[in-house]
């Protein structure tokens, strides 16, 4: 039977982050909820590891060598051969791509996701190459081709269309959705366990959600230091700390950590985290607090929320749509503001910012909005 539809796997080449965890997703969700949907991922032969975590039967793998390797040239190759490969061997499928298409060429039935334009406001993640730039214009042209571009929030659409020109009637919001693995059954000693390996105590508030500078993760430090003598539990920060001199597209976490003298475990760094062990991780902690400037959706508050564990995050962006009590946010710009909600808190009461999941952030909901936006259901 051929594929009613056809999903790039591009992003599949960063499974973890991004892009990729959302191309799982919706992979993983159409097994889960439509077994009998024939669909594909179509995505460069050499993804290995899409043999062993695909079934075969989904997976259509596409042979190619580009003409040089770096990701300015490697990538838009294969999105122009990807799409190609669509539009001669599957004609009559909708193609989404999860991501941006950096070509010029499209399928018949084509559905493009642009997440944000966050670089459009900070102009860093351009780099310095000016065929970036073009890159990313290309991609915006790309998605305005398709009939429907979706995105992740309703702040996203505004933000795509005042600032990237894409007509606000093709735009659709599709939230991301929490993995499926924060809802399984936790026991204590699980829990217990993965504290235990990773080095986390017993009470410990948490960030998680990566260092680029809009991150805005020295702010959190700052506040986090200013409410040392209220004695809060440790503070966390979850995956890859950039180095000191790392480039100024990430946040300097070293120079804050140094300049605000933190004592010795006071702040906790277990580097990255496996995607396992989030939810447990996310679970454990007393409070999670997300300081970023921007975010086109803002996912790891959506995954605390999902556990239980109460949240702090920025009043800003698509993060007032995740996070909808004003009560639970505070000024990016205003680290004061921050450490006053957090000296509050700092005796036990964290519980003040617990909100239930909405449900618009389940597969479940997510899954279905996803297949009636690309027309695919009966």
């Amino acid at each position: 039977m051929p594929p009613r539809l056809v999903i790039s796997g591009l992003g599949l080449a960063n499974p973890h982050v991004g892009q990729g965890v959302y191309a799982w997703r919706i992979i993983e969700g159409l097994l889960r909820r439509h077994p009998d949907l024939p669909f594909k991922v179509v995505a460069p032969a050499h993804f290995e590891a899409l043999r062993g975590a695909l079934p075969s039967s989904h997976w259509e793998p596409v042979e190619g060598r580009p003409p040089h390797r770096h990701e300015l040239v490697a990538q838009p190759w294969w999105a122009g051969r990807l799409v190609a490969h669509v539009a001669g061997r599957f004609p009559g499928a909708m193609f989404h791509s999860p991501g941006p298409m950096m070509t010029w060429r499209r399928a018949p039935r084509s559905v493009v996701t642009l997440h944000d334009c966050i670089y459009r406001s900070f102009p860093r993640y351009l780099g310095r190459f000016l065929l970036r730039r073009w890159l990313l214009r290309l991609s915006e042209w790309h998605a305005t081709r398709g009939k429907t571009v979706l995105t992740d929030s309703e702040f996203s659409a505004r933000d795509l269309s005042t600032r990237a020109g894409i007509p606000r009637e093709k735009l659709r919001v599709l939230y991301p959705w929490v993995d499926e693995r924060s809802f399984a059954p936790v026991t204590p000693a699980a829990l217990a366990e993965v504290q235990a390996r990773l080095g986390l105590p017993a009470r410990y508030w948490l960030y998680v959600g990566g260092y680029d500078y809009r991150k805005n993760v020295e702010a959190l430090v700052a506040a986090y230091a200013a409410v040392r003598q209220k004695q809060p539990p440790p503070l966390v920060l979850a995956g890859r700390i950039p180095p000191a001199g790392a480039p100024e597209v990430y946040c300097d976490v070293v120079g804050a950590l140094t300049q605000a003298a933190l004592s010795a475990g006071a702040v906790i760094q277990p580097g990255l985290v496996d995607a396992a062990d989030l939810p447990l991780v996310m679970r454990g902690a007393a409070l999670l607090v997300y300081p970023s400037r921007m975010e086109g959706f803002g996912l790891p508050p959506a995954e605390a929320m999902a556990v239980g564990t109460p949240v702090l995050c920025a009043d800003n962006s698509s993060l007032r749509e995740v996070i909808r009590d004003p009560a639970c946010r505070f000024s990016a710009e205003r680290p004061e503001e921050l450490a006053a909600m957090l000296a509050s808190v700092a005796d036990g009461g964290e519980k003040a910012f617990c909100r239930p999941l909405p449900e618009e952030f389940t597969e479940a909901q997510g899954i279905e909005r996803y297949l009636k936006l690309l027309g695919l259901t009966a």
